[in-house]
């Protein structure tokens, strides 16, 4: 049995919009709605994880445009104090090969979204994860196996 990819969004449209392009890729997506904590509804777009490595980059993309771009400027857009999230965050696969949500402000992931793409957060992410499950010692400047871009 394959594992099942999900991506969340706050958007009921968005969520239909991402759904779709998902079957324009010939991928059988499912929708569900749930409730936040807050009694607001989230759409949560799933479908098996069997997908070839440039299927799932473009889907990846499209989320990433989606979710960090349109859905954002819409949050950020309610109100003129900014983002009325209370949290947001980036998944990051441990070494177990299991998924946890780092989880960061708004203000502060906004701010790191100026500057980075979110594929950088996510490499980025991915490398202070793996420096924590395999500890190095001794200064950088002495080590072989430096995080490339």
């Amino acid at each position: 049995m394959s594992e099942q990819m999900e991506y969340l969004f706050f958007d009921k449209e968005l969520a239909q919009r991402f759904s779709d392009f998902c079957s324009t890729h010939s991928i059988q997506a499912e929708m569900e709605v749930e409730e936040t904590p807050s009694g607001e509804n989230s759409y949560c777009v799933k479908f098996a994880d069997d997908l070839n490595d440039e299927t799932l980059d473009q889907i990846e993309d499209t989320y990433n445009d989606m979710f960090f771009g349109e859905q954002a400027a819409q949050i950020e857009g309610n109100d003129s104090s900014g983002a009325l999230a209370d949290a947001c965050g980036v998944q990051v696969m441990l070494q177990s090969g299991e998924y946890t949500t780092v989880a960061i402000h708004p203000e502060i992931m906004n701010k790191i979204l100026s500057v980075l793409t979110v594929d950088e957060l996510q490499k980025f992410l991915s490398q202070v994860a793996e420096d924590i499950e395999n500890p190095k010692s001794g200064p950088i400047c002495r080590r072989e196996d430096l995080p490339v871009l």
